[in-house]
């Protein structure tokens, strides 16, 4: 059988910094990116990097690249205030 139930199309990433050996790539799959990494196409590590949405651009998938809603950073601000007043309580404890 030589047909493929899906055949993965690979992008090469820019390395900075790193052995110009190294080479890393990503293929998009669902629910986010598979990237792999290394010197040699016989030893490359492999990861999931999660983005449902295919938000990442290949450059950079920091935190200010994604948008969120109003709503959402509101609630996420509120859960770190939560989260800092358990630890001063918990200090309190000690």
């Amino acid at each position: 059988m030589t047909e493929f139930a899906f055949s993965l199309e690979w992008e090469r990433l820019g390395n900075e910094g790193s052995d110009p050996a190294l080479v890393t790539e990503r293929a998009r799959v669902f629910g986010g990116w598979l990237v792999r990494s290394g010197t040699s196409p016989a030893a490359m590590a492999l990861a999931f990097v999660p983005d449902p949405e295919g938000r990442w651009d290949g450059e950079d998938f920091g935190e200010d690249d994604y948008e969120y809603d109003e709503d959402e950073e509101e609630e996420d601000e509120d859960d770190l205030d939560d989260e800092d007043l358990d630890e001063e309580e918990e200090d309190e404890d000690e």
